[in-house]
């Protein structure tokens, strides 16, 4: 299949600061909006009908918005140097000994047949046959016509019939299952809260069908954020309208090539583990893809197989991230809209642009204009603290902690679960 990318210049002023707070994740036929001009983002899932032409770019793109807020800035990267680390793997053949730990969990995963199949990559993380993919390669899979099946080769070139059991669009991550009489090669899931920048990094898949293929590189960055890709999670299910929400997604950024039918397979760190699943890639461009951390997959699996879907927290606010510059931009807008002296801001924290009627922000007091300094006894600066603190606390209540003009003020909030 090929996607089309509708690129737009983003907003200015506070507006472009804004996170979109209500951002329904729908899904136009194919087309998707990238609103970083300097980006074409190509998700790479391989269109075998096609293999014999350069792959259009692909699919996804928009403001940086979620629900409770994308994060807009990356963390701080930690370079520091850790020799005894390396030399642990650092043989002559490092990258060869990491994939041959790996290699023998990996599959290829095909949909649909003759014109209209299409295929990316996976591996198998329970020998009773428990695959781990992207939701965007067993795409087709989920349509009614698809019955949720699909094709699973595996690296010894054994076959099986596959079956979507869960997958969740925002992460794009899908588990499929297989019926194995015996059981199957695993690799072995590892962390990635611990990547440095720089680090070796080793992918397998399946580009342009070529299976059990191999590339590798470094760590680029470890906390690419959608605002920095300019990039929204569309709905890829069926080319139906979803009302899925985005949350908060972040990357990790590779210089190891990731094409065509990379989508869903492993990328591994020297100890063979899995630190993230390829998922897509920048189209005209060498050296710049992107991987879902293993963390964030970990906890997403737990999720899709207790609940059947991810459980996101819902706020009900738009904000945006304090910095000098946000401070800048927004005491500015207060001078030109009011001709007033803006009240003073703190260093830190999210400032409060909307509140969604009848949301659980609005019901606890929550205001436009406040700005969040806490959460539950502790400091809050990014959004990725604010996600990372609601993650499992749907359900549950929450102590915000604010800061209205000169006031600390603190408001209860029941956390709600996104509609899905």
């Amino acid at each position: 299949m090929t996607y089309d990318v509708v690129v737009s210049e983003a907003g200015s002023g506070t507006e472009a600061l804004a996170f979109c707070v209500d951002f329904f994740l729908e899904s136009e036929g194919d087309i998707a909006t990238c609103v970083n001009p300097n980006l074409v983002v190509t998700l790479p899932r391989r269109p075998i009908r096609h293999a014999a032409r350069a792959i259009t770019s692909a699919a996804v793109g928009l403001s940086a918005g979620a629900l409770v807020g994308w994060t807009d800035a990356p963390s701080a990267v930690q370079c520091d140097a850790a020799p005894a680390r390396a030399a642990a793997y650092l043989t002559a053949n490092f990258i060869a000994d990491a994939a041959e730990k790996a290699c023998p969990a990996l599959v290829h995963i095909r949909v649909g047949n003759g014109f209209g199949q299409s295929s990316g990559s996976g591996f198998v993380i329970d020998p009773s046959g428990v695959i781990l993919t992207n939701c965007h390669v067993v795409r087709d899979a989920l349509t009614r016509s698809g019955g949720g099946r699909c094709a699973v080769t595996l690296y010894d070139g054994t076959e099986f019939q596959g079956v979507v059991q869960h997958a969740d669009p925002v992460s794009d991550i899908a588990i499929v299952k297989v019926s194995a009489t015996q059981p199957l090669p695993t690799v072995a899931l590892g962390s990635s809260s611990g990547l440095r920048v720089g680090e070796f990094v080793v992918a397998l898949g399946a580009p342009a069908g070529l299976t059990n293929s191999v590339s590798a590189g470094i760590v680029s960055s470890v906390d690419r954020t959608r605002s920095d890709l300019g990039l929204d999670r569309r709905s890829l299910i069926g080319g139906q309208a979803s009302n899925h929400r985005a949350a908060g997604m972040h990357y990790i950024q590779t210089d190891a090539a990731i094409n065509q039918g990379n989508s869903g397979g492993p990328l591994l760190n020297l100890a063979g583990e899995v630190i993230g699943v390829n998922t897509m890639k920048v189209s005209g461009m060498d050296g710049i893809a992107f991987a879902v951390p293993i963390d964030e997959v970990k906890r997403v699996v737990v999720q899709l197989t207790k609940h059947g879907r991810v459980l996101r927290p819902y706020l009900g606010i738009k904000f945006v991230e304090l910095d000098a510059q946000t401070k800048r931009q927004l005491e500015q807008s207060s001078r030109a809209s009011g001709g007033t002296q803006p009240p003073p801001l703190p260093s830190a924290g999210l400032f409060v642009m909307h509140v969604a009627p009848d949301s659980p922000a609005q019901r606890a007091g929550v205001r436009a204009g406040d700005t969040i300094v806490g959460m539950g006894g502790r400091s809050l600066r990014t959004t990725k603290e604010l996600l990372d603190g609601l993650a499992d606390r749907v359900g549950q209540r929450v102590q915000l902690e604010l800061q209205r003009y000169e006031q600390r003020l603190h408001a209860e909030c029941h956390v709600e679960s996104m509609q899905q």
